[in-house]
């Protein structure tokens, strides 16, 4: 049980450097200036948000939103107004919320597996986009 919090967390905190970091980009005028590399990474980072909301909620519940809302949030830094962006990271979410709701019926220990291949493939699309996206950025902050 430690071991999954540990994995969550490592998510969460990858996840909330990359909230941090990458509103600088706007406020260096550099949100016009984005690659293909960007789209893909953050789309994928949106679907894998979908994947492992899917497992909380097949573990915890409906009730259970923190993945989703930590998802909204992405949105409101990375795109806010609608457009191409914003509708490919909608869809990767839902995308992966759909595959993960298919694949994970039950909590077990493939579910909770999952979970942490979820967190490492997160945290190194994380990484990436800061790397990648923030001028001086050395990746996200220790574990």
């Amino acid at each position: 049980m430690h071991q999954k919090f540990s994995h969550r967390r490592v998510l969460r905190n990858a996840l909330v450097g990359l909230l941090v970091v990458l509103p600088a980009l706007s406020a260096q005028g550099q949100t016009n200036v984005r690659s293909q590399d960007y789209f893909r990474d953050v789309t994928a980072l949106a679907e894998v948000l979908g994947k492992a909301h899917a497992v909380r909620v097949v573990c915890n519940g409906r009730n259970d939103q923190h993945w989703r809302s930590y998802m909204l949030r992405l949105l409101e830094l990375e795109a806010p107004y609608q457009g191409g962006l914003r509708r490919s990271m909608v869809n990767g979410f839902n995308a992966g919320f759909s595959w993960g709701s298919s694949l994970h019926t039950a909590c077990d220990g493939a579910t909770r597996d999952a979970e942490k291949a979820y967190a490492a493939e997160g945290r190194d699309l994380s990484a990436r986009l800061v790397q990648a996206n923030v001028p001086g950025a050395s990746g996200l902050p220790p574990r």
